[in-house]
């Protein structure tokens, strides 16, 4: 079958274009672990930042409250959630959420509570 050479020329791809391509994907994969590990230490800092902050406002109220009598309210800084993040370790209980919620979330229904005698 005779093809046109001006159709073989859509689907070339020249070296050159390939090790250029191939130089930004090493760059922008070098770029994305350097800020994924720029983020992970923000939010360290953070967290630190904001442990820190509600431990001042804990004893600055305390102190308030020894030195003058005075009930301060000790405001305190909380991480927002994540908008998706479906479980939290405040949400965690160990009662029981029923056969049918279990089966929803995926988790493994064993059937009925009654004991068998054998």
């Amino acid at each position: 079958m005779w093809v046109p050479q001006q159709v073989l020329s859509w689907f070339s791809i020249s070296v050159d274009t390939v090790n250029t391509l191939r130089e930004q994907v090493a760059a922008l994969t070098a770029e994305r672990d350097i800020l994924k590990y720029e983020l992970q230490s923000t939010k360290l800092t953070s967290d630190w930042l904001r442990m820190q902050f509600n431990t001042l406002q804990i004893e600055r109220a305390a102190l308030m409250e020894k030195a003058y009598g005075i009930k301060v309210a000790a405001p305190e800084l909380v991480r927002t959630p994540v908008i998706g993040q479906e479980s939290k370790a405040d949400d965690f209980s160990f009662n029981d959420i029923g056969d049918e919620l279990a089966s929803r979330i995926g988790l493994p229904v064993y059937g009925s509570n009654t004991l068998v005698s054998q």
